[in-house]
């Protein structure tokens, strides 16, 4: 008794897909494959490159070793989406109708000039040119300016002329003037000294106005002073500069010159705090005029009568006072 062998239903249904899927060697038509055509505006990377064999004849080496077909490989690339630009590079635009344009440029000509004008030689201070000194050397003077050297531009007269003022009290008044390209005028009046006066071991000069100064050079026929104390009662502007505040008043000054010719020869004038103006008389005794030039000449006669009348009398003062003329005393 012979078995069948028995079949799995699985096994069967497995078999009859595989057989669905396999092409039979009967089917007339044979399974064909189709070529794909990739468009390389339409591809994107990554792509794998194709191997197109070239059908050009087959052509011998130098060597003669055999032969060799040329082989090509077609890649498409895609830059996909993206897109590239070039760098663009910008250029001003110059409207010069417009008013900012043209004050800009305006502004960069003048700014060049005036570089040039301020480093150029030509235009340099080497020397100033001063007139009217006399006791003051032109060097001095070139000195105090602080413009030797330098641009004419940075030169402001004002400031020159406060500037030699302050250095140079004795002079009385100072004009700058600036001329292009490289010219400093300068202008000085000096004061007149007409009093020197001796102070504390030290001598001071006088002028008309009563400031003080420094003597520099000589001057004759000067009234000498021997003061035994600083003038009293000064009168004075706090708003003027140091250079221009007086010593003493004018009116002691016009008392000093009108006095001195009384003097007698070979004797200095003297100046006391409490007495005034007066002078160290040649029999013994000083005398005193006050501070003030008022009934000068009735003093000069009254003084005159009083000393005649003393040395008739042999009174040997040792000080006469005609400060006040209504009531002169002697000691």
């Amino acid at each position: 008794m012979t078995t069948k062998p028995s079949i799995n239903r699985s096994d069967f249904v497995r078999q009859r897909r595989s057989s669905r899927s396999t092409p039979s060697s009967r089917d007339p038509k044979p399974a064909t494959t189709t070529r794909r055509a990739y468009r390389p505006e339409t591809l994107y990377l990554p792509v794998e490159p194709r191997l197109r064999r070239d059908p050009q004849p087959v052509r011998k080496t130098r060597q003669g070793q055999g032969s060799a077909r040329a082989q090509r490989y077609d890649i498409a690339f895609s830059l996909g989406r993206a897109d590239v630009r070039a760098p663009a590079i910008s250029l001003p635009q110059f409207d010069f109708s417009n008013p900012r344009w043209v004050s800009g440029l305006v502004t960069v000509v003048l700014a060049a000039i005036l570089f040039l004008l301020w480093t150029s030689s030509a235009f340099t201070v080497a020397a100033a040119d001063v007139t009217g000194n006399q006791r003051i050397g032109a060097n001095e003077i070139s000195a105090v300016l602080g413009i030797i050297g330098e641009p004419v531009f940075k030169a402001v007269p004002a400031q020159i002329e406060a500037n030699l003022r302050a250095a140079y009290p004795d002079l009385a008044a100072v004009k700058v003037r600036v001329r292009l390209p490289n010219r400093v005028v300068v202008e000085v009046i000096e004061r007149t000294p007409i009093i020197a006066w001796f102070q504390n071991g030290s001598m001071t000069w006088i002028d008309a106005e009563g400031v003080a100064f420094q003597p520099r050079g000589e001057v004759t026929g000067l009234v000498q002073v021997s003061a035994n104390g600083a003038p009293l009662e000064v009168l004075n502007d706090p708003a003027l500069p140091f250079y221009e505040q007086r010593f003493i008043n004018p009116d002691m000054v016009q008392v000093i010159s009108g006095l001195s010719p009384y003097v007698p020869a070979g004797m200095p004038m003297v100046y006391d705090p409490t007495y005034g103006i007066g002078w160290q008389d040649p029999n013994g005794w000083a005398v005193y005029f006050g501070q003030n030039t008022q009934d000068m000449p009735m003093k000069l006669t009254i003084y005159q009568a009083l000393v005649e009348r003393l040395v008739s009398q042999g009174i040997q003062p040792t000080l006469i006072s005609m400060e006040y003329l209504d009531a002169p005393f002697y000691k």
